[in-house]
């Protein structure tokens, strides 16, 4: 295809209309003028004049004249901004997406104006799929050699535990017997800490072995189990299933049952202590699957709305032993909801703090 700038294009549409409303009045009204004229050679002069200038200058021709000339404007400028629209599409099609484009839709591309800013965007593109990529195998190395420090840390803290405990059984004395009791506790903390890290580290991984077709129910069910599980108080824990409709949809069922799981532990802690309420509510719109999980008594920070989510943000400052929460339980459910192309939010609601967790299944 020939290659030209915007204002060569100009040019040849401009070019063309006039060519072509020359050759439109040469054959169309011309001619027939002419025709007129041979038929009135006979007469005398001054008749023949009077009949060529009342047909050359008749309100009707001139009127023909300017119609024509509007119909061939109308039709160029619309051919050519039309090829400036396919083009400015393919531009913005090819911008739109991070990855390698059919090379065959740019070479239809002619503008060179266009072309140039595909360069560009191609370009740019390539730096930030790069830079996205070196984020990602960043994170990932990261996560490797935490998760491998975590496994190795598990063995000698085990025997710490171990041993502490069996020593609880000597002749000790009271502070002796406290400083013990303390060493298992601090180990059994740190025990819990890298199984929950180790549990969001497996998420980055892309082991799809563990994704199967379940139906809706089958997966409410799961849930609903777990929720008994922590709560078996039947007054605290108040379930409203609005789901009406049943089908198959493809998830990792594990992850979404620890999900939960993280979730009403976090609302049992937090909802109020001598009248807990939890309510959960699961809702299937739009092709998306949400669980909502409401305690009472408790409300979010402004900072934590904005946080939530992120590894190893933690709402209470203080990292002690009292201090059991990592940042790791609410990060875990956000990737899993990432992987599961859903939402994740949290919001201060009906004097209480509520977790919602949306599953897209589109």
């Amino acid at each position: 295809m020939e290659v030209r700038s915007f204002n060569q294009l100009i040019k040849h549409t401009c070019f063309k209309i006039t060519r072509q409303f020359f050759i439109c009045i040469t054959i169309l009204y011309l001619t027939p003028l002419l025709s007129v004229s041979v038929k009135l050679v006979n007469i005398d002069n001054n008749t023949v004049s009077d009949a060529f200038s009342s047909v050359f200058f008749n309100v009707f021709s001139w009127i023909y004249i300017c119609i024509s000339l509007i119909i061939i404007v109308s039709l160029n400028f619309r051919k050519m901004l039309k090829i400036i629209k396919n083009e400015m599409d393919i531009v913005y099609c090819n911008s739109m997406s991070l990855y390698k484009t059919d090379s065959n839709i740019k070479d239809n591309l002619t503008l060179k104006e266009f072309i140039e800013t595909s360069k560009h965007i191609d370009k740019m593109q390539k730096k930030i799929h790069n830079m996205i990529q070196n984020e990602r195998d960043q994170k990932e190395e990261l996560i490797f050699k935490v998760t491998a420090a975590s496994h190795d840390l598990k063995t000698p803290l085990t025997i710490i535990q171990g041993n502490s405990e069996l020593m609880l059984y000597s002749d000790l004395n009271e502070y002796q017997k406290q400083c013990l009791t303390d060493i298992i506790t601090a180990s059994q903390q740190m025990k819990h800490y890298f199984n929950e890290f180790i549990s969001y580290s497996k998420t980055f991984y892309d082991d799809k072995s563990e994704w199967n077709d379940y139906s809706i129910s089958d997966v409410i069910k799961a849930v609903v189990n777990e929720a008994c599980c922590i709560i078996k108080d039947k007054s605290v824990l108040n379930i409203i299933n609005n789901v009406k409709i049943d089908r198959n949809i493809n998830i990792n069922i594990h992850y979404i049952i620890r999900a939960v799981h993280n979730i009403i532990n976090n609302s049992m802690e937090y909802s109020m202590s001598d009248n807990k309420k939890i309510e959960f509510k699961i809702d299937f719109i739009k092709n998306k699957l949400v669980f909502s999980i409401w305690n009472n008594g408790s409300s979010f920070s402004d900072e934590m709305i904005k946080n939530c989510g992120k590894l190893f943000y933690s709402q209470n400052k203080f990292r002690n032993m009292q201090n059991e929460h990592y940042g790791i339980g609410l990060a875990f459910v956000k990737r899993v909801v990432t992987l599961h192309n859903g939402e994740f939010k949290i919001a201060n609601s009906k004097d209480g703090a509520e977790v919602i967790m949306s599953l897209d299944f589109e």
